[in-house]
């Protein structure tokens, strides 16, 4: 109902007539409508992490396999934010949580690329900050595409390439 209705158009009633049940029920488990929005924003936020976490490249990762890793990183943010599109857009798209999301989300991105900077896998002239806004402004425009796992895959490639080897005409 959120994703459908947003925060502010979503009623308790709405919600129990969609679940089918009771408001009495309803109050059971949560105290508020806001209680329920932000269980599911945290449900979000909680899993993000994990899988902007589990992007963080091995050390040990040859700098011939670093473009097929971020792609992959992409493609596991990407396939993420497809599993469940109603949650996606409550957690990552629609205020009021969206906004907190995604600057946590630069924060995790960031201890990520700080890392990966320490060990040379990125270069250092470029502030992890700076880079990992970036990468969330791409998720925030590719995470509204609708794409199959085919197009995930494709668009994932896409970024590692641009990512790794830049938009000019030489490739860098």
């Amino acid at each position: 109902m959120f994703a459908r209705n947003g925060f502010h158009g979503t009623k308790v009633s709405d919600i129990v007539a969609e679940a089918g049940l009771s408001q009495p029920s309803f109050y059971l488990y949560f105290d508020s409508k806001e209680a329920t929005y932000e269980a599911l924003v945290e449900e979000f936020r909680e899993s993000l992490q994990r899988v902007t976490l589990s992007n963080l490249i091995d050390p040990a990762t040859p700098k011939g396999s670093v473009e097929g890793h971020v792609a992959l990183s992409f493609q596991r943010f990407l396939d993420f934010m497809a599993k469940d599109r109603a949650l996606t857009e409550i957690g990552f798209f629609q205020p009021p949580g969206c906004s907190v999301t995604k600057q946590q989300m630069v924060v995790w991105v960031a201890n990520n690329i700080s890392q990966e900077q320490a060990h040379g896998i990125f270069r250092k002239d470029i502030q992890p900050l700076e880079i990992a806004r970036m990468l969330v402004g791409i998720l925030d425009q590719f995470g509204r595409i609708d794409a199959d796992d085919t197009d995930r895959q494709r668009l994932a490639a896409i970024c590692g390439k641009l990512f790794c080897s830049g938009a000019g005409a030489d490739g860098t």
